[in-house]
């Protein structure tokens, strides 16, 4: 009698133990939504787009997008209304990721900008993917998006952008053979 009851607990135990694992994703999905809404606590909040922005450098995601310590809950920011505002940076392109010079170029638009207030220069146009489409002021009044072209580690990105100016900084590093420019 007592194995007969010790195997009902058991068989028990494992269903209970088998129905935790199947909430197990739910509960923890429930805390990251949670702890999201956290995120965003004490950023300035607008539905008007303050041109220049002027706002603290908070993440990288790549040589040429940074996000800003800003949300805009204008539609025009499309999936990105009510996050942090991110930064598309106008005239260029650097490498993606797994390409040559890609952790190059994050590395230095990190190093410029991480955690320091820069302004953006913009008309108020948003890409497809809710980013504002800008070039970036550093503190000591160089753009980013020049210095990046400058240093070979962006291109001028011909496709959106028709700047004379940006397209004789691409020439010049191309012949200094800078960053990109330097591979074969």
């Amino acid at each position: 009698m007592r194995v007969r009851l010790f195997r009902i607990t058991k068989a028990r135990l494992l269903v209970h133990y088998l129905i935790a694992l199947a909430l197990l994703p739910g509960l923890l999905s429930l805390k990251q939504k949670e702890g999201s809404a956290d995120k965003y606590k004490g950023i300035e909040k607008s539905s008007s787009l303050p041109n220049p922005l002027k706002a603290e450098v908070i993440g990288i995601q790549d040589g040429d997008t940074i996000e800003m310590k800003f949300i805009f809950d204008g539609k025009k920011a499309g999936l990105r209304q009510g996050k942090a505002i991110r930064i598309r940076f106008l005239h260029i392109n650097t490498p993606e990721k797994g390409m040559p010079f890609y952790k190059v170029a994050k590395q230095y638009t990190s190093e410029k900008s991480f955690h320091k207030i820069v302004q953006i220069k913009h008309t108020g146009e948003f890409d497809r993917y809710g980013r504002l489409l800008g070039e970036v002021v550093l503190p000591n009044g160089s753009v980013l998006n020049k210095e990046l072209v400058k240093k070979g580690l962006a291109v001028h990105f011909k496709k959106y952008s028709t700047s004379v100016e940006y397209a004789n900084l691409e020439i010049s590093a191309q012949k200094k053979k800078l960053g990109i420019w330097s591979i074969e």
